[in-house]
């Protein structure tokens, strides 16, 4: 008897003993899941906040298109570090092109980012490519002009110096412009367009820029240009039809014509001369230019003193000589159908060869910032230089 009350004694304390240890163990386990569910939710806000760390790293309301090959790039983005840190504005985005990614396929990593403004850092051919990727995007283009001749801000009436172009940049002046396009028909991505901005042709000229030295443009800047010229002098004449639709749908066409280069212009002025008086970026027409020389080495030279002649001249006013031809037109496309394929370049960047071409104006499909306020424009589109001083003060 005593010995069974022994046994249940110790049976008990062992059940006793049992639950406790069971409950102790369950107390620990859920103890250890809500603990292990803290963990968890804390390591899914650490990197939730990560990535939104790293994408504010990753995206900024200006996006800077920058340039790094050219002299005064690291200076130029430290100073726009500084400007954006004095104002106490949202830290911009870099993005260097890069000989495989172009300032097209930076534009569109900046608009991917949710950028508001795209800045064009560099020169014409920065420009160029990152207008091409805006073009109706409703993103405005700010220009920050650090190339060698910055043809397209000096068109516009834009300011070459950087903290002027910056104002200018953080400014709410905007103003829609046209862009033209090509496309080349017989290439293989023929409904690709090849935007431009200032004067592209078809024939010798691009010849005598692909001809240049671009070593030697670093130091003679358009002086460069002289030499691939004078190389470009004996490239045969080009051959083919060509028709010009103008804004009421009527076409002027040009054909079995013998021609050394084709020029299309959507701004007019390059260093020295106007090209193309008439041009305007903001009239919805392209104004197309069909030279030939006649006479071998004095056709060039009489062309070339004819531009100028043309660029002083008032309109309607002869020619000086018959040692070259100028056909002249305005419209809204142009068709070009080549014997032979010839050499294309865009705003001085030479882009491929042709010969079935495409050439079309998009009328006013960027946004570009200028000064704010700044709405009166002369003829050709210039900004007048006084309202621009008035607003770079007021900036």
């Amino acid at each position: 008897m005593k010995n069974e009350k022994h046994r249940s004694f110790i049976s008990t304390v062992f059940r006793l003993a049992f639950f406790v240890f069971a409950f102790a163990a369950l107390s620990g386990a859920v103890r250890g899941l809500i603990k292990l569910a803290k963990k968890k939710r804390d390591e899914k806000e650490i990197r939730d906040r990560r990535i939104e760390i790293r994408e504010d790293d990753q995206s900024a309301d200006y996006a800077f298109i920058i340039n790094p090959s050219k002299p005064r790039a690291a200076k130029v983005e430290e100073t726009v570090k500084e400007f954006f840190a004095q104002r106490h504005m949202q830290p911009p985005v870099f993005i260097d092109t890069l000989i495989e990614k172009d300032g097209y396929a930076c534009a569109k990593e900046a608009l991917e980012r949710g950028a508001k403004v795209v800045v064009a850092c560099g020169g014409d051919g920065t420009v160029r490519t990152v207008g091409s990727a805006l073009c109706g995007s409703g993103i405005p283009m700010g220009v920050l002009p650090i190339g060698t001749a910055n043809l397209f801000a000096k068109n516009v009436g834009l300011p070459l110096d950087v903290k002027e172009s910056l104002k200018v940049v953080v400014s709410h002046g905007s103003k829609k412009i046209d862009m033209g396009s090509m496309r080349f028909l017989d290439s293989t991505d023929p409904y690709f367009k090849h935007r431009f901005l200032l004067i592209s042709g078809i024939g010798t000229d691009a010849e005598m820029i692909g001809l240049t030295n671009l070593s030697l443009k670093k130091y003679l800047g358009w002086g460069a240009y002289v030499l691939g010229g004078l190389k470009s002098i004996l490239t045969p004449h080009y051959m083919g039809d060509i028709s010009v639709k103008n804004e009421e749908d009527k076409i002027v066409r040009f054909s079995d014509v013998r021609f050394r280069s084709f020029l299309v212009g959507n701004c007019g002025k390059i260093p020295l001369l106007n090209l193309m008086p008439g041009a305007s970026y903001t009239d919805g027409i392209l104004d197309f230019k069909l030279l030939d020389t006649q006479k071998g080495l004095l056709g060039w030279a009489e062309l070339i003193s004819g531009l100028f002649y043309e660029s002083k001249s008032r309109e309607g006013e002869p020619l000086l000589n018959d040692a070259f031809t100028m056909e002249e037109i305005k419209g809204v496309e142009a068709r070009l159908r080549l014997r032979e394929k010839a050499p294309i370049e865009l705003d001085g960047d030479v882009v491929g060869k042709s010969s079935s071409i495409l050439v079309e104006v998009e009328r006013q499909s960027l946004i570009l910032r200028v000064p704010e306020g700044s709405h009166d424009v002369d003829a050709t589109g210039f900004i007048p230089l006084a309202d621009l001083r008035k607003n770079l003060k007021q900036a």
